[in-house]
Formats: C-alpha cells, structure tokens, sequence
C-alpha cells in the first residue's frame, strides 16, 4: 500500500461552459515546439502523502509555476495550510475533491491571496490546446487516473509509458501540466516532476482546465475573451 494518495472525484464540464478554443478569437496562436518545466528548489508534497488533497495541491503547484514564469519571489502556504484549506471545503471530511467545483469555489473565495480569474476546459486528446494553453497560462490542471504500476514507476523514477498501464487502477488525481516536448509531457505530482508519455497521456487523461489566474487576467491577452468567459463562468456558479 502507497503512502501517496489520490483524491480526484469523478468530474464533468458543467452546463453552460464552453472549451477554451470558443473564447478565444479565431485560430489559436501555435504554440513552441517545447516548454521547460520550471525549475524550482522544491515544489512541496502539501499533504498529499498524508490526505486525499491532491486538487488543491494541484492549484498551489499551478501558482507556483506561473510566478516562476513571471520571475516573482513568492511565500507560499506551507503543507499544513494547504491541507487546513482543503478540510475547510470539505467540510472536515478526506473525501477527495470534484475539480471543476473546487475551482469555482477558489474563484469566489481565491487562494491564500493568490487570484484565480477564470477557468475553462480543454479537450484531453488536443495535444496542440494542451500546449498553448500550457505556454500562453503556464500551466493546465488535470485529472487522471493512476494504475499501481504508474505509482511503482514513479516511486523508482521512470517516466509513465505504455506498460505503465498495464495493471489495476489505484486512483483518481489532480496534477498540473508545467512543461512539454516532443516525447513527453511534464507534470507536478508528489513534489516532484513526472514524465508522461503522449500514447499514454491519451489513456490515463481525463479532463483538463486551462486556469487565467491574477497575473494573467489583463484584458484579452493571447485572443482569449476573458470577459465572455467570466459571464458563461458566472451564469453557472453556485
């Protein structure tokens, strides 16, 4: 039995919401061939070892990567506020969390005073979304599905393939995308960085959320209509 949990509810795109492609203004800008994941001195388990808060370990990562982008010196919570602000939202239970609804909740209440502006879907097999939505926000937050052979590969260092597949499901998670090239995609999963391959990715992949966090909520940068998709976000909210 891993030490590692999970904590990814089976999701949907609510009603209302469109894929990222709808709100940004005729064809999406090509991405670069490749993307380097940041390089951070640590990334931080934030609890994830001890409790099934993967979701919101997966937005603390995204913020994370988005201020190495941008070159900002941040403090961010410690593993025992990120674990306080999950058990805040669940009430109190380890029951794991809906992405899509924990992301609407950290629209309304934000994140340790880090801003998320808005938030859409991004189809899981258009690899070419997935990339400019990584390059243009700097991150894509997502949920899988991992197999026992996955967690003994990533707990011995080897990249997800193919024959990481070849065994029981353990669990659903939430792990953000943060980098890309031509034979891999990059993710944060257990304070560490994780290689997936594509042929795999198409397996394991099963929803995807392009985030516009407060750094890059200025105006319609990169074609994207913030506004229409704030509107289509608000018209849904609970």
């Amino acid at each position: 039995m891993s030490a590692l949990k999970y904590g990814r509810l089976p999701g949907a795109v609510p009603v209302g919401i469109q894929s990222l492609p709808h709100y940004v203004a005729g064809a999406l800008p090509k991405a670069p061939a490749s993307v380097p994941p940041p390089v951070l001195a640590e990334w931080g388990m934030l609890g994830n070892d001890e409790f099934g808060d993967c979701g919101v370990a997966g937005i603390e990562h995204v913020f994370m990567a988005v201020a190495a982008d941008v070159g900002a010196t941040e403090k961010f919570p410690t593993d025992k506020q990120t674990v306080s602000y999950y058990l805040k939202y669940t009430g109190g239970q380890d029951s794991g969390v809906v992405l899509s609804d924990f992301l609407a909740y950290v629209r309304k209440h934000g994140y340790y005073g880090h801003k998320l502006a808005a938030f859409a879907p991004v189809g899981v097999h258009d690899v070419p979304t997935l990339q400019f939505a990584l390059w243009a926000y700097d991150a894509v937050y997502c949920g899988i599905t991992v197999t026992e052979q996955m967690m003994a590969d990533f707990q011995a260092g080897r990249p997800w393939t193919m024959e990481s597949l070849n065994s029981p499901v353990d669990g659903g998670h939430c792990v953000p995308i943060v980098g890309y090239d031509s034979q891999y995609l990059y993710i944060v999963t257990w304070g560490a960085i994780q290689k997936i391959a594509y042929s795999a990715w198409h397996h394991m992949s099963e929803e995807a959320w392009a985030l516009i966090l407060g750094e890059h909520a200025n105006g319609d940068g990169h074609g994207l209509s913030l506004k229409a998709l704030q509107a289509d976000l608000d018209k849904v909210a609970k």
